[in-house]
Protein backbone atom coordinates (compact mmCIF):
# COMPACT_ATOMS: atom_id res chain seq x y z
CA UNK A 1 0.00 0.00 0.00
CA UNK A 2 1.00 3.58 -1.43
CA UNK A 3 1.77 5.88 2.12
CA UNK A 4 -0.35 8.67 2.87
CA UNK A 5 0.93 12.13 2.08
CA UNK A 6 0.91 14.02 5.31
CA UNK A 7 -1.19 17.09 4.87
CA UNK A 8 0.78 19.96 5.47
CA UNK A 9 -0.37 22.45 7.96
CA UNK A 10 -0.78 26.26 6.55
CA UNK A 11 1.83 28.71 8.88
CA UNK A 12 -0.86 30.48 11.50
CA UNK A 13 -0.61 33.94 10.77
CA UNK A 14 -1.70 35.44 14.06
CA UNK A 15 1.66 36.50 15.18
CA UNK A 16 2.25 38.56 11.86
CA UNK A 17 -0.54 40.73 12.46
CA UNK A 18 0.35 41.74 15.84
CA UNK A 19 3.20 43.71 17.64
CA UNK A 20 5.58 41.26 19.78
CA UNK A 21 7.95 43.06 22.03
CA UNK A 22 9.22 42.34 25.29
CA UNK A 23 9.19 45.39 26.64
CA UNK A 24 5.02 45.13 26.11
CA UNK A 25 5.22 43.00 29.07
CA UNK A 26 6.30 45.26 31.85
CA UNK A 27 3.95 48.16 30.13
CA UNK A 28 1.25 45.90 31.14
CA UNK A 29 2.33 45.32 34.52
CA UNK A 30 2.33 49.12 35.28
CA UNK A 31 3.63 52.48 34.21
CA UNK A 32 6.77 51.65 31.94
CA UNK A 33 9.80 53.00 33.17
CA UNK A 34 11.62 56.93 32.02
CA UNK A 35 14.57 55.46 30.36
CA UNK A 36 16.22 59.16 30.74
CA UNK A 37 19.99 58.32 31.42
CA UNK A 38 20.49 61.72 33.15
CA UNK A 39 17.50 61.11 35.67
CA UNK A 40 18.46 56.92 35.85
CA UNK A 41 21.76 58.52 37.65
CA UNK A 42 20.28 61.06 39.42
CA UNK A 43 17.95 59.27 41.06
CA UNK A 44 15.13 62.30 40.09
CA UNK A 45 11.63 61.76 38.67
CA UNK A 46 10.90 63.99 35.54
CA UNK A 47 8.42 66.21 37.43
CA UNK A 48 11.45 67.08 39.98
CA UNK A 49 13.19 68.74 36.73
CA UNK A 50 10.76 71.83 37.81
CA UNK A 51 13.57 72.81 40.83
CA UNK A 52 15.95 74.01 37.65
CA UNK A 53 14.13 76.63 36.69
CA UNK A 54 14.22 78.64 40.28
CA UNK A 55 18.26 78.86 38.71
CA UNK A 56 18.38 82.27 37.39
CA UNK A 57 20.08 81.44 34.27
CA UNK A 58 18.25 78.77 33.33
CA UNK A 59 14.77 80.33 33.91
CA UNK A 60 16.18 83.18 32.01
CA UNK A 61 17.37 81.17 28.99
CA UNK A 62 14.04 79.37 28.84
CA UNK A 63 12.04 82.50 29.36
CA UNK A 64 13.94 83.85 26.38
CA UNK A 65 13.04 80.89 23.90
CA UNK A 66 8.92 80.76 25.47
CA UNK A 67 8.82 84.51 24.60
CA UNK A 68 9.69 84.26 21.21
CA UNK A 69 7.52 81.61 20.54
CA UNK A 70 4.55 83.34 22.08
CA UNK A 71 5.01 86.33 20.33
CA UNK A 72 5.37 84.67 16.67
CA UNK A 73 2.74 86.05 14.27
CA UNK A 74 0.01 83.65 13.68
CA UNK A 75 -3.17 83.67 10.88
CA UNK A 76 -5.62 81.08 9.83
CA UNK A 77 -5.26 80.24 6.41
CA UNK A 78 -9.00 80.50 5.12
CA UNK A 79 -11.64 82.90 5.57
CA UNK A 80 -15.10 82.10 6.76
CA UNK A 81 -16.69 84.83 7.53
CA UNK A 82 -17.72 85.08 11.33
CA UNK A 83 -16.72 81.75 12.24
CA UNK A 84 -13.17 82.63 11.51
CA UNK A 85 -13.24 86.37 13.21
CA UNK A 86 -14.89 83.61 16.40
CA UNK A 87 -11.84 81.92 16.15
CA UNK A 88 -9.73 84.64 16.28
CA UNK A 89 -11.13 86.54 19.14
CA UNK A 90 -10.56 83.02 20.93
CA UNK A 91 -7.24 82.21 20.46
CA UNK A 92 -6.43 85.48 21.04
CA UNK A 93 -7.91 85.31 24.11
CA UNK A 94 -6.11 82.28 25.25
CA UNK A 95 -3.29 82.29 22.95
CA UNK A 96 -1.00 82.22 26.15
CA UNK A 97 -2.24 79.49 27.64
CA UNK A 98 -2.69 77.40 24.78
CA UNK A 99 0.92 77.74 23.24
CA UNK A 100 2.47 78.36 26.81
CA UNK A 101 1.12 74.71 27.77
CA UNK A 102 2.09 73.27 24.74
CA UNK A 103 5.60 74.73 24.86
CA UNK A 104 6.20 72.94 28.14
CA UNK A 105 7.24 69.87 26.10
CA UNK A 106 10.28 71.87 25.35
CA UNK A 107 11.77 71.70 29.09
CA UNK A 108 9.84 68.52 30.09
CA UNK A 109 9.73 65.84 27.38
CA UNK A 110 5.79 66.08 27.38
CA UNK A 111 2.95 67.85 28.34
CA UNK A 112 -0.64 67.48 29.07
CA UNK A 113 -3.46 70.51 28.39
CA UNK A 114 -6.81 70.25 29.76
CA UNK A 115 -9.35 72.11 27.75
CA UNK A 116 -12.74 73.03 29.91
CA UNK A 117 -15.68 74.44 27.63
CA UNK A 118 -18.18 76.60 28.39
CA UNK A 119 -21.91 77.73 26.50
CA UNK A 120 -22.46 81.23 25.59
CA UNK A 121 -26.07 82.57 25.20
CA UNK A 122 -25.69 82.58 21.35
CA UNK A 123 -25.16 78.65 21.57
CA UNK A 124 -21.51 79.04 21.15
CA UNK A 125 -19.37 76.91 22.40
CA UNK A 126 -16.19 78.94 23.97
CA UNK A 127 -13.03 78.36 26.10
CA UNK A 128 -13.73 78.63 30.10
CA UNK A 129 -10.56 77.89 30.75
CA UNK A 130 -7.25 75.88 29.75
CA UNK A 131 -4.54 74.50 32.36
CA UNK A 132 -1.32 72.32 32.97
CA UNK A 133 -2.30 69.55 34.55
CA UNK A 134 1.01 67.77 36.60
CA UNK A 135 3.32 64.94 34.86
CA UNK A 136 3.02 62.47 36.97
CA UNK A 137 -0.75 62.29 36.25
CA UNK A 138 -0.23 61.02 32.91
CA UNK A 139 1.54 57.94 31.09
CA UNK A 140 1.94 58.93 26.82
CA UNK A 141 2.51 55.74 24.97
CA UNK A 142 4.58 54.50 21.73
CA UNK A 143 1.25 53.75 20.11
CA UNK A 144 -0.32 57.40 20.56
CA UNK A 145 -2.30 56.79 23.71
CA UNK A 146 -2.48 58.87 26.83
CA UNK A 147 -3.29 56.65 29.84
CA UNK A 148 -4.50 58.64 33.28
CA UNK A 149 -3.70 56.43 36.30
CA UNK A 150 -5.88 57.50 39.20
CA UNK A 151 -3.78 57.29 42.36
CA UNK A 152 -3.14 53.76 43.79
CA UNK A 153 -4.46 52.29 40.61
CA UNK A 154 -2.36 50.14 38.66
CA UNK A 155 -4.81 49.92 35.64
CA UNK A 156 -4.51 53.34 33.18
CA UNK A 157 -7.48 54.83 31.68
CA UNK A 158 -7.18 56.04 27.72
CA UNK A 159 -7.25 59.61 27.72
CA UNK A 160 -8.54 60.27 24.79
CA UNK A 161 -11.00 57.39 24.65
CA UNK A 162 -12.79 58.47 27.44
CA UNK A 163 -12.55 62.43 27.52
CA UNK A 164 -12.47 63.01 23.78
CA UNK A 165 -11.74 66.74 22.83
CA UNK A 166 -10.36 67.78 27.11
CA UNK A 167 -6.84 66.47 26.88
CA UNK A 168 -3.96 67.32 24.52
CA UNK A 169 -0.84 65.89 24.43
CA UNK A 170 2.45 67.53 23.09
CA UNK A 171 5.88 65.89 23.21
CA UNK A 172 9.29 66.66 21.78
CA UNK A 173 11.22 64.43 20.44
CA UNK A 174 9.47 61.11 21.04
CA UNK A 175 11.03 57.46 19.96
CA UNK A 176 9.22 54.15 20.54
CA UNK A 177 11.78 53.18 22.84
CA UNK A 178 11.02 56.56 25.24
CA UNK A 179 7.71 57.81 24.34
CA UNK A 180 7.97 60.52 27.17
CA UNK A 181 9.97 62.57 25.13
CA UNK A 182 13.46 64.35 25.62
CA UNK A 183 13.34 66.73 28.60
CA UNK A 184 15.95 69.40 27.24
CA UNK A 185 16.54 70.27 31.33
CA UNK A 186 17.68 66.98 31.95
CA UNK A 187 20.78 68.10 30.14
CA UNK A 188 20.47 70.66 31.94
CA UNK A 189 20.80 68.85 35.55
CA UNK A 190 24.68 67.99 36.09
CA UNK A 191 25.71 71.68 34.98
CA UNK A 192 22.97 72.96 37.48
CA UNK A 193 24.26 70.62 39.85
CA UNK A 194 27.72 72.01 40.07
CA UNK A 195 26.48 75.84 39.73
CA UNK A 196 24.34 75.75 42.58
CA UNK A 197 26.92 73.73 44.46
CA UNK A 198 29.96 75.58 43.55
CA UNK A 199 28.41 79.02 44.42
CA UNK A 200 27.47 78.04 48.10
CA UNK A 201 31.04 76.99 48.41
CA UNK A 202 32.05 80.23 47.21
CA UNK A 203 29.71 81.96 49.72
CA UNK A 204 31.20 80.01 52.57
CA UNK A 205 34.59 81.11 51.69
CA UNK A 206 33.66 84.71 51.34
CA UNK A 207 31.87 84.44 54.64
CA UNK A 208 35.04 82.93 55.80
CA UNK A 209 38.34 85.14 53.93
CA UNK A 210 35.76 88.07 52.60
CA UNK A 211 36.19 90.41 55.50
CA UNK A 212 39.35 91.23 57.31
CA UNK A 213 41.00 89.35 59.42
CA UNK A 214 41.57 91.14 63.12
CA UNK A 215 44.38 89.97 64.95
CA UNK A 216 45.18 91.61 68.29
CA UNK A 217 47.97 91.69 70.84
CA UNK A 218 48.04 91.90 74.36
CA UNK A 219 50.74 94.51 75.66
CA UNK A 220 52.73 93.31 78.67
CA UNK A 221 55.29 91.09 79.17
CA UNK A 222 53.07 88.11 81.28
CA UNK A 223 49.20 89.22 80.01
CA UNK A 224 46.70 87.52 82.46
CA UNK A 225 44.12 85.70 81.07
CA UNK A 226 41.14 87.91 81.90
CA UNK A 227 43.48 90.20 79.25
CA UNK A 228 42.76 87.65 76.39
CA UNK A 229 39.29 87.10 76.80
CA UNK A 230 38.62 90.80 76.93
CA UNK A 231 40.50 91.50 73.86
CA UNK A 232 38.81 88.48 72.59
CA UNK A 233 35.49 90.02 73.47
CA UNK A 234 36.01 93.69 71.77
CA UNK A 235 37.16 92.19 68.61
CA UNK A 236 34.07 90.09 68.51
CA UNK A 237 31.88 93.58 69.36
CA UNK A 238 34.07 95.03 66.96
CA UNK A 239 32.85 93.14 63.86
CA UNK A 240 29.17 94.11 65.08
CA UNK A 241 30.09 97.98 66.06
CA UNK A 242 33.27 99.00 64.09
CA UNK A 243 34.44 100.66 67.36
CA UNK A 244 36.87 99.03 69.85
CA UNK A 245 38.71 100.71 72.92
CA UNK A 246 42.11 98.71 74.30
CA UNK A 247 44.57 99.93 75.80
CA UNK A 248 47.71 101.62 74.75
CA UNK A 249 50.07 98.80 75.07
CA UNK A 250 47.31 96.64 73.20
CA UNK A 251 47.95 96.16 69.68
CA UNK A 252 45.30 95.09 66.72
CA UNK A 253 46.20 94.53 63.27
CA UNK A 254 44.07 93.09 60.18
CA UNK A 255 45.05 90.47 57.82
CA UNK A 256 42.95 90.77 54.30
CA UNK A 257 42.60 88.77 51.30
CA UNK A 258 43.92 89.04 47.78
CA UNK A 259 40.44 88.36 46.00
CA UNK A 260 42.90 88.64 42.65
CA UNK A 261 44.50 85.49 43.42
CA UNK A 262 43.94 81.78 41.99
CA UNK A 263 40.88 80.95 44.13
CA UNK A 264 38.87 84.01 42.56
CA UNK A 265 39.92 83.76 39.00
CA UNK A 266 39.15 79.90 39.40
CA UNK A 267 35.64 80.13 40.46
CA UNK A 268 34.89 83.16 37.95
CA UNK A 269 36.30 80.59 34.96
CA UNK A 270 34.64 77.85 35.97
CA UNK A 271 31.22 79.88 36.81
CA UNK A 272 31.80 81.60 33.09
CA UNK A 273 31.96 77.89 31.96
CA UNK A 274 28.68 76.26 33.23
CA UNK A 275 26.89 79.73 32.05
CA UNK A 276 28.02 79.74 28.81
CA UNK A 277 26.98 75.90 28.38
CA UNK A 278 23.72 76.81 29.98
CA UNK A 279 23.17 78.92 26.96
CA UNK A 280 24.33 77.29 24.37
CA UNK A 281 22.27 74.22 25.22
CA UNK A 282 18.99 76.15 25.85
CA UNK A 283 19.67 79.06 23.01
CA UNK A 284 22.09 77.31 20.87
CA UNK A 285 24.57 79.94 21.01
CA UNK A 286 26.24 81.94 23.90
CA UNK A 287 26.16 85.09 22.32
CA UNK A 288 22.63 86.71 23.96
CA UNK A 289 23.43 90.06 26.08
CA UNK A 290 27.29 90.14 25.44
CA UNK A 291 29.94 89.61 22.65
CA UNK A 292 32.85 88.55 24.98
CA UNK A 293 34.75 91.30 24.02
CA UNK A 294 34.03 92.08 20.76
CA UNK A 295 31.59 92.54 18.59
CA UNK A 296 30.45 92.65 14.62
CA UNK A 297 27.45 92.41 12.05
CA UNK A 298 28.31 89.12 11.16
CA UNK A 299 28.18 87.91 14.73
CA UNK A 300 24.95 89.63 15.39
CA UNK A 301 23.29 88.15 11.74
CA UNK A 302 24.30 84.44 13.00
CA UNK A 303 22.89 85.07 16.15
CA UNK A 304 19.57 86.05 14.78
CA UNK A 305 19.35 83.06 12.34
CA UNK A 306 20.28 80.91 15.32
CA UNK A 307 16.92 82.04 17.27
CA UNK A 308 14.78 82.19 14.59
CA UNK A 309 15.49 78.53 13.83
CA UNK A 310 15.30 77.51 17.58
CA UNK A 311 11.56 79.70 17.57
CA UNK A 312 11.00 77.44 14.38
CA UNK A 313 11.81 74.13 15.67
CA UNK A 314 9.72 74.87 18.91
CA UNK A 315 6.58 76.07 16.62
CA UNK A 316 6.94 72.79 14.77
CA UNK A 317 6.85 71.51 17.67
CA UNK A 318 3.51 72.57 19.17
CA UNK A 319 1.74 73.30 15.72
CA UNK A 320 -0.24 69.61 16.00
CA UNK A 321 -1.83 70.81 19.53
CA UNK A 322 -2.69 74.29 18.30
CA UNK A 323 -4.51 72.60 15.62
CA UNK A 324 -6.05 69.82 17.46
CA UNK A 325 -7.53 72.50 20.19
CA UNK A 326 -9.11 74.53 16.94
CA UNK A 327 -10.33 71.12 15.31
CA UNK A 328 -12.00 70.97 19.09
CA UNK A 329 -13.92 74.32 19.39
CA UNK A 330 -14.92 74.15 15.45
CA UNK A 331 -16.18 70.36 15.64
CA UNK A 332 -18.18 71.59 18.83
CA UNK A 333 -19.48 74.74 17.04
CA UNK A 334 -20.37 72.96 13.86
CA UNK A 335 -17.84 75.12 11.83
CA UNK A 336 -15.55 74.73 8.56
CA UNK A 337 -11.72 73.17 8.63
CA UNK A 338 -9.97 76.35 10.00
CA UNK A 339 -6.10 75.53 9.87
CA UNK A 340 -3.88 77.88 11.82
CA UNK A 341 -0.31 78.94 10.75
CA UNK A 342 2.22 80.15 13.76
CA UNK A 343 4.83 82.15 11.93
CA UNK A 344 4.81 82.33 8.33
CA UNK A 345 4.80 85.50 6.03
CA UNK A 346 5.86 88.40 8.38
CA UNK A 347 9.55 85.99 8.79
CA UNK A 348 10.80 87.56 5.47
CA UNK A 349 14.58 86.54 5.10
CA UNK A 350 16.12 89.76 3.77
CA UNK A 351 19.06 88.11 2.05
CA UNK A 352 16.45 86.81 -0.08
CA UNK A 353 14.27 89.93 -0.59
CA UNK A 354 17.52 92.04 -1.56
CA UNK A 355 18.19 89.24 -4.52
CA UNK A 356 15.20 88.85 -5.87
CA UNK A 357 15.14 92.79 -5.72
CA UNK A 358 18.25 92.72 -7.92
CA UNK A 359 17.06 90.23 -9.96
CA UNK A 360 14.22 92.44 -10.59
CA UNK A 361 15.73 94.93 -11.77
CA UNK A 362 17.38 92.81 -14.55
CA UNK A 363 14.48 91.83 -16.14
CA UNK A 364 13.71 88.87 -14.54
CA UNK A 365 9.68 87.90 -13.33
CA UNK A 366 8.58 85.73 -11.07
CA UNK A 367 5.29 83.81 -10.97
CA UNK A 368 2.80 83.20 -8.69
CA UNK A 369 4.32 80.16 -7.07
CA UNK A 370 7.27 81.41 -6.43
CA UNK A 371 6.43 83.74 -4.19
CA UNK A 372 3.93 81.34 -2.12
CA UNK A 373 6.59 78.87 -1.66
CA UNK A 374 9.34 81.78 -1.19
CA UNK A 375 7.26 84.27 1.48
CA UNK A 376 4.79 81.37 2.44
CA UNK A 377 2.02 84.12 1.49
CA UNK A 378 -1.17 83.07 0.75
CA UNK A 379 -2.31 83.25 -2.65
CA UNK A 380 -5.52 85.42 -0.95
CA UNK A 381 -3.36 88.01 0.26
CA UNK A 382 -1.36 89.36 -3.13
CA UNK A 383 -2.30 89.55 -6.87
CA UNK A 384 0.34 89.42 -9.01
CA UNK A 385 1.42 92.79 -10.93
CA UNK A 386 0.65 92.20 -15.02
CA UNK A 387 3.04 93.93 -17.52
CA UNK A 388 0.03 96.47 -18.88
CA UNK A 389 -0.27 97.51 -15.39
CA UNK A 390 3.75 97.92 -15.22
CA UNK A 391 3.68 100.14 -18.30
CA UNK A 392 4.89 103.40 -17.57
CA UNK A 393 3.69 105.71 -19.72
CA UNK A 394 6.07 108.38 -20.79
CA UNK A 395 5.13 112.17 -21.97
CA UNK A 396 7.38 114.64 -24.18
CA UNK A 397 6.85 118.44 -23.78
CA UNK A 398 7.93 120.47 -26.71
CA UNK A 399 10.90 122.66 -26.46
CA UNK A 400 10.68 125.85 -27.77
Amino acid sequence: MAKKKQKQSQPKSAGLMTEVAVEKVAFAMGRAADLDEVLRQAGLTRQRLSVLMTDDEISQAMETRLDAVINAPWRFAEDHGEQTEFLKLEFAKWRGEIVGGAWEACPFGYSVIEANYQQMEDGKFSFNSIQVKPLEWFEPRNNGELLYRPPQENNGINVFTKWPLKFFLTRRKPTYKQPYGDALLSKLYWLWFFRTNTTKFWVKFLERFGSPLLVGKVGGDNPKQEDIDGMTSALLNAHAQSVIAIDARDDINTIGTNFSGAGSSAFEAFDNVLTRRIQKVVLGQTLTSSTDGGGSRALGEVHEKVRLDKRNSDLRMIMPTVQEIIDALCLLNNFEKHTIILGGEQDLNVDVVERDLKLKTLGVEFNQQYVVETYGISVDHFKMATTTDRKVTRQFSAVP
